[in-house]
């Protein structure tokens, strides 16, 4: 399956700084399933003379940033003049399989798609799914509740749970609605429909909009009692926010020595998905109090958002002897349960996404009369190269017609990223054996 690199059985990591000679290096295990891994995604080597922060301006969380191509920048300023809500991914080869198609444009193409929808100043977005299950000679048609992101770094374990979550309501109605298996059905069309959040950048109350991943969100609700209140001033974080951005800016991440905070970046292992905060910039404490610790939160560009003051001394940290330590927020915990279905988890996060989603209660499942095919007409074709699969924005309300006024036309969508009908590309739902865009007469 495609999820399978995030592992159920939660990874016991560790981020680890080694001190060596003249050089310091930076790398991630993790034991999982009985076994010792070394990450090939995370790792680093500096000089032992330079400050942490070397480890991530140099490719580190930079390199994590999606920066968009002037094609795909042009296509999303068409999408947002057009305000386009929602989106069709189509594939006419996958009828082999009832979750081929649907799981690879779940791993992939929804969630680039939805980190699209993270940019031009947009904080948050909110997106639902529906997949057309072709069973025989009709159309089911399944669609999930609507789920809020806050954070790109939670798109790809929010559309996860959506997708298990409908992957299992299509067992379940099948099993007991349908003398059908799972083997006797398809799905070719998957729609997504996306709401953003924006806000004016230069509003003073934009910083206040920007969250923390729910890894990191989940962990301090979990530490709360145990952390201190945040003492520091508006002033004070207004100054230390210009500090920051001057010396990293100018000095490329060498801060320094009376900058009497610890300043911290979030970076995500590629690998296992996981979350971690790493050190920038730790600072000699001079008095008996510790130093304030304050994590930088970028956008999904890597462009600077916020400054956000975390408990000291900083949860869960693991260390190594002699160097600075790491936090991940997604340490190990005993197995969770859902109150309401008693479904169980091993990520707090996935309870908190499955929650939000009320157990599924708002999922659906509708059919199409046999008789009946929908044509969405004037799509804006959106290249194959960047959802893997044929992606169409809607532009028009759907039309609905009998089979009987159109004609299809014969495509191999393998070779061909869009049909132009009469009246540009469209998209057509039907339970015809060539249910691919037709022109119509």
């Amino acid at each position: 399956m495609p999820f399978d690199i995030v592992y159920d059985d939660e990874p016991i990591s560790s981020f680890v700084f080694t001190n060596e000679d003249t050089t310091q290096t930076f790398h991630h295990r993790w034991y999982a399933q009985g076994q010792m891994h070394e990450c090939a995604t995370c790792y680093s080597c500096i000089d032992a003379d330079e400050p942490p922060s070397q480890h991530w301006v140099r490719g580190g969380e930079n390199s994590q940033g999606l920066k968009l191509s002037k094609q795909q920048q042009a296509v999303l300023d068409i999408i947002e003049a057009r305000q386009i809500e929602t989106f069709f991914l189509c594939d006419e080869s996958a009828k082999d399989k009832l979750d081929h198609f649907m799981g690879e444009t779940c791993a992939r193409g929804v969630p680039e798609l939805l980190r699209w929808m993270f940019h031009n100043g947009t904080f948050s977005v909110e997106f639902n799914l529906a997949c057309y299950v072709n069973v025989m000679n009709q159309v089911l048609i399944f669609q999930s509740g609507n789920l809020r992101v806050d954070h790109h770094y939670d798109i790809e374990e929010c559309v996860s749970v959506v997708y298990e979550m409908l992957m299992q309501r299509i067992e379940n109605y099948l099993s007991c609605s349908s003398e059908y298996g799972l083997d006797e059905c398809s799905i070719t069309r998957i729609r997504v429909q996306v709401k953003r959040q924006r806000q004016d950048v230069d509003s003073p109350a934009m910083e206040s909009s920007f969250a923390l991943p729910l890894q990191l969100r989940q962990e301090e609700e979990c530490s709360a009692s145990a952390s201190s209140s945040s003492s520091t001033s508006e002033a004070e974080l207004t100054s230390l926010k210009a500090a920051y951005l001057k010396h990293y800016r100018e000095c490329l991440g060498y801060f320094p020595p009376n900058m009497r905070v610890n300043l911290h970046g979030l970076q995500q292992c590629k690998t296992t998905k996981e979350l971690y905060v790493v050190p920038y910039h730790i600072s000699e404490t001079l008095q008996q109090l510790p130093n304030k610790n304050f994590l930088i939160l970028n956008n999904i560009m890597g462009q600077f958002q916020r400054l956000h003051e975390l408990p000291t001394p900083i949860m869960g940290s693991a260390s190594a002897s002699s160097a600075p330590s790491t936090s991940s927020p997604t340490s190990p915990t005993r197995p969770l349960q859902c109150r309401r279905c008693r479904t169980h988890f091993t990520r707090r996060s996935k309870l908190h996404i499955h929650q939000q989603l009320h157990c599924g209660q708002d999922f659906s499942v509708d059919s199409m009369h046999a008789d009946i095919v929908e044509i969405y007409e004037q799509c804006l074709p959106i290249s194959r190269n960047v959802f893997q699969y044929a992606c169409y924005g809607i532009t028009k309300p759907k039309t609905v017609m009998r089979k009987g006024q159109f004609v299809p036309i014969e495509c191999d969508w393998r070779s061909e990223s869009s049909v132009k009908v009469q009246h540009g590309p469209c998209v057509v739902i039907s339970n015809a054996q060539h249910s691919s865009p037709c022109k119509y007469y």
